[in-house]
């Protein structure tokens, strides 16, 4: 059976609640992801990802240095161990109509599972079978991680 810490993302990128979604924006850009952990008191506080900038921000003519990260964050974070099955993280991504979770170690943030961490877990169980397209998957994965930087 996999577990979160088969499948997980473990650049874990994190910042204050106090500084500005600008900063939020070029951190993850310095860094090459789609969501950051904000923390507070060293546990996870919030999240905050592309879509938020872009639905919070954006999409109301904000001024993206004039908010500041907690005022956009999407909280609570939904937090799982790195040896939760994975098909129990599914669940808790379904239920809670979520793309992302944040892997924990105690309270320290270790990785990330997006939904297309998934996507590729599922295609590492499917190279098995003899009718699996693996090549057009493997495409879609590769161009995904192309786009992504």
């Amino acid at each position: 059976m996999s577990t979160a810490r088969d499948i997980m993302s473990k650049k874990v990128v994190s910042i204050e609640p106090s500084v500005s979604a600008k900063e939020v924006a070029k951190l993850m850009d310095r860094n090459n992801v789609s969501c950051v952990v904000l923390m507070l008191n060293e546990e996870p506080y919030g999240i905050i990802t592309e879509r938020d900038l872009l639905s919070k921000i954006t999409a109301h003519d904000k001024r993206s240095s004039e908010i500041k990260a907690e005022e956009i964050m999407s909280s609570p974070v939904t937090l799982v161990s790195p040896g939760t099955p994975t098909d129990e993280v599914a669940q808790k991504m379904i239920e809670n109509k979520i793309r992302r979770v944040v892997v924990v170690d105690g309270h320290q943030p270790v990785g990330i599972i997006t939904v297309t961490d998934f996507v590729k877990h599922l295609n590492s169980i499917l190279e098995d079978f003899d009718d699996y397209k693996k090549d057009l998957y493997q495409s879609l994965i590769d161009e995904y991680d192309h786009w992504k930087g």
